[in-house]
């Protein structure tokens, strides 16, 4: 007779000389070991469901941020796609590869709160999927009709997570920006966000409560409990006598595209006329890329992202790991901390540092964290995913502080090798940043 034996309960560890102990009080280099010999995070997560010691022993490693993305298997972008996705190291090849867990076949989208945002590039109607790559939760969204091209939906940003809140909602972004799109699930629809901005990247942040988006420039708040949600332009207050608000206003007020507009050149001649008559003393051109929005240790930070780049085509067999940024690249980064006024106005604030803290920005919901509790992240950086659409695409580190003496690292690039760099047949790629939930 074959015996059948009970499932194994968790026991506690006894120490020598007696009393007992459990998983959570083991070093923690020790408990380390182990949770890192399990096969996936998946694995870690069943592993901290267990019982309350060992959710408090696998909470005790720390969590590392993860690079998502996905190619499409040619260039039509109609083809099915591959999937591939990094861990943050602090070694050398600065992103290694793992392999996520996720729906064959699927598109990256975007992240947000740990789940990624999905679709099937194959089906008809192209539907949305959220889903948590730890646990394996899928939560279906209806397709998003009136975006005139779906799959140019560039960021999705949630509320808040789905797994712990009763109503939660979330704001989609097309790109270029010529649809916003509200989500709630207690309606379970898409309603377009009325807004009166030009195209571009457009930032989105759900802070305090609201939802913000930013259009270079200008900054606006999601008024969304009524029938037509709409974006409503903040006023951004100046102060006569402060002299960083002309160089705020050089920097941002530019209608200059991404390098992948069809119109690029005129975009440079606005840029150049805007700031016609500055001499070489002056504040340097500065053509306004992108702008992200950042909660950051409870602060609503605006991240604009300025370019002067001549981005190097690397050999395939050299373009992995770290590599020292070119001297010939600019790329200017201005943060500013949002300051609210009595007035419902806001005041924009210029950042000389971030406190210690990383950001993570992409086709993500952008987050930041502090090294002290992550330690795979440097303080002070901004981990930047560029190239978007290009089939190779690399992570920018800026360091945010001009003394790379003071902080911890000079500005460089890595590049993430997922086997098919510098391949002629490899489609455009997608990637962002997800930070995974273990609990």
């Amino acid at each position: 007779m074959v015996s059948q034996l009970a499932s194994p309960r968790p026991r506690r560890v006894r120490r020598a000389g007696g009393g007992g102990s459990d998983w959570a009080s083991l070093p923690a280099d020790l408990m380390s070991s182990v949770l890192r010999r399990l096969a996936g995070d998946r694995e870690r997560a069943r592993f901290g469901a267990v019982c309350k010691g060992w959710g408090a022993a696998a909470a005790r490693l720390p969590s590392r941020p993860w690079l998502v993305g996905s190619r499409a298997d040619d260039w039509t972008g109609l083809s099915g796609a591959t999937m591939s996705s990094f861990w943050l190291s602090l070694g050398q090849r600065g992103l290694v590869p793992f392999a996520v867990d996720v729906p064959a076949g699927s598109e990256y989208l975007s992240s947000s709160r740990g789940y990624l945002a999905l679709s099937n590039p194959t089906g008809n109607p192209r539907v949305i999927t959220l889903f948590n790559p730890v646990t394996g939760r899928r939560i279906p969204l209806p397709p998003i009709g009136f975006f005139k091209k779906w799959h140019d939906v560039a960021t999705i940003v949630l509320s808040a997570d789905p797994d712990t809140a009763e109503a939660w909602s979330a704001v989609a972004v097309g790109f270029p920006a010529n649809c916003l799109a509200y989500y709630s699930s207690a309606t379970n629809d898409w309603k377009p966000i009325r807004f009166n901005y030009s195209s571009g990247y457009a930032g989105v942040e759900h802070f305090r409560g609201r939802f913000y988006v930013a259009f270079k420039s200008e900054i606006s708040v999601l008024e969304v409990d009524v029938t037509t949600p709409a974006a409503i332009k903040i006023e951004i207050a100046h102060d006569d006598d402060d002299e960083d608000a002309d160089v705020f206003d050089i920097d941002l007020n530019l209608d200059h595209e991404t390098s992948n507009s069809d119109d690029d050149d005129d975009d440079d001649d606005d840029c150049a006329d805007t700031l016609a008559g500055l001499g070489d003393e002056d504040y340097p051109l500065k053509c306004l890329v992108e702008t992200h929005l950042v909660d950051c240790g409870g602060e609503l930070l605006v991240v604009s992202m300025h370019d002067e780049v001549a981005y190097k085509k690397p050999s395939p067999e050299s373009a992995v790991g770290r590599k020292p940024r070119s001297h010939d690249d600019e790329r200017w980064v201005d943060v500013h901390r949002v300051e609210w006024l009595e007035s419902g106005a806001a005041r924009l604030v210029r950042m000389e540092d971030l406190g210690g803290y990383a950001l993570f920005v992409g086709r993500n919901h952008a987050f930041a964290l502090s090294p002290e509790e992550f330690p795979a992240c440097q303080p002070n950086c901004i981990y930047s995913v560029e190239q978007q659409g290009h089939p190779d695409g690399l992570v920018r580190v800026v360091n945010f502080n001009d003394d790379t003496t003071e902080w911890a690292c000079p500005d460089e690039d890595i590049f993430p090798d997922d086997d098919m760099r510098g391949s002629p047949t490899a489609g455009w790629a997608r990637r962002g940043w997800v930070f995974p939930k273990y609990s």
